[in-house]
């Protein structure tokens, strides 16, 4: 399994998220690998000239070290990561897609972008930005602070391009979501299922979760699930 993680995590070692993915791959005795997309990991100054697509390039990279150990790989993404995992769905050994609190669409989609346009002609960096409504313990201090204005609009280029390229992910596919995701519109789940070719695919609420949910445990017994019944009929 590839796992592709969120956007502006932080810290040198594995990110946080890295964790139960370990945990299933334990279980299902399959490797797994978390490669660092450029940028994250360290510093938000390293994300400065990062591009969307040399995120894409990080998870091929992975994704050819890991067929030489495994014949059948599952690609799984977190917010911006479940859009890598789908263009990177095209790749003949994968075997499904897990796609968690991925943005096709954004909340307020209009209003983020001309906010972004505006924000980045006279600045460099922005500090996240939490709604009123969003408890505190949604706020993991683990995260980027503060992020590069351009980084951000190359989350929501690589967002639509994934929208666009939705018709060829033909894998067997899950699409998670929270209910209360604060930054994905919950239009992007459907957009997904209804746009792909996939013949075996769902949609799997989480209650009252956050944007980013995988640390949940009801999500790990369902993506183990999901990969046993993809590897069944694969």
């Amino acid at each position: 399994m590839i796992w592709a993680y969120c956007f502006f995590t932080a810290g040198r070692r594995r990110p946080m998220f890295f964790c139960p993915w370990r945990n299933i791959s334990i279980r299902l005795a399959s490797p797994v690998s978390a490669p660092f997309l450029r940028g994250h990991g360290t510093v938000p100054e390293d994300l400065e000239g990062v591009v969307w697509r040399d995120w894409l390039e990080d998870v091929q990279e992975a994704f050819r070290d890991l067929k030489k150990e495994s014949s059948k790989i599952f690609i799984a993404g977190s917010s911006m990561g479940g859009d890598l995992a789908m263009l990177l769905s095209e790749e003949k050994d994968v075997s499904g897609v897990i796609s968690l609190g991925t943005p096709i669409e954004f909340h307020f989609q209009f209003l983020a972008e001309s906010a972004l346009r505006i924000l980045g002609a006279f600045k460099t960096y922005r500090r996240k930005y939490y709604p009123p409504w969003v408890s505190k313990d949604a706020i993991d201090p683990r995260l980027y602070p503060y992020y590069p204005i351009a980084s951000a609009q190359e989350v929501v280029k690589l967002a639509k391009y994934t929208g666009e390229c939705l018709l060829w992910v033909t894998k067997p596919i899950l699409i998670a979501q929270s209910t209360s995701d604060h930054l994905v519109s919950k239009k992007s789940p459907q957009i997904i299922f209804d746009r792909s070719s996939s013949s075996q695919k769902e949609i799997y609420w989480v209650e009252n979760g956050h944007h980013v949910f995988v640390e949940k445990e009801e999500i790990w017994k369902k993506i183990e699930d999901f990969i046993k019944l993809a590897s069944q009929d694969n």
